[in-house]
């Protein structure tokens, strides 16, 4: 009797290890396409694109800060560089092959957790444009909307700003590569 139980049982957990076994797992979650994880699949005009921003010192741990960034308009070629001019901002003088294309961007800046309050510098050098190959035609400018606004963050702001790159005239379908964070955007 009591064999025929340990028998019972043991066929019954090897049957439930077999079954276990043969079960499919479950798929990974797809992904929106346009999400802006990757060049391929960059995010189009009007998708925002969440990330994150980790700031610390060299003394404190690092604090994690959540990062909206929303690229909400293009402006490309002669109306970009007349954009440029009326709002005073230095345009350097682009060879004949390229031409300059404004990116109206937005951000929302938001902590994690306690305490929240170091802020965020933003910079030109944290976007690249490149072409629909790959090759990098170099960092932005930024162009702020209001003259003498800072282009600074704390927990809760939101900021908009535009950003010009220059690329080539011949390039169709631009991307702009926003790090830290890795988001990718069509400047198309």
């Amino acid at each position: 009797m009591r064999f025929a139980t340990v028998y019972a049982v043991f066929l019954t957990l090897a049957l439930i290890f077999i079954v276990a076994c043969m079960e499919k797992p479950a798929p990974a979650p797809e992904q929106k396409p346009g999400a802006g994880l990757s060049s391929a699949d960059a995010a189009s005009i009007g998708t925002t694109v969440p990330t994150i921003v980790e700031l610390s010192d060299m003394y404190v741990s690092p604090e994690t800060y959540d990062l909206k960034v929303t690229v909400a308009e293009i402006v490309r070629g002669e109306k970009a560089g007349e954009f440029l001019e009326k709002a005073g901002a230095s345009k350097e003088q682009t060879r004949t092959d390229s031409e300059y294309i404004l990116a109206r961007v937005r951000f929302a800046y938001s902590a994690r957790g306690a305490p929240g309050d170091k802020p965020w510098e933003l910079s030109g050098v944290q976007f690249s444009a490149f072409s629909e190959d790959g090759k990098p035609f170099g960092s932005a400018s930024i162009v702020a909307l209001q003259s003498g606004l800072k282009p600074s963050l704390r927990s809760g702001d939101t900021l908009e700003c535009w950003l010009a790159f220059v690329v080539k005239k011949s390039e169709r379908k631009p991307v702009m590569t926003f790090n830290p964070g890795g988001a990718w955007f069509r400047l198309y």
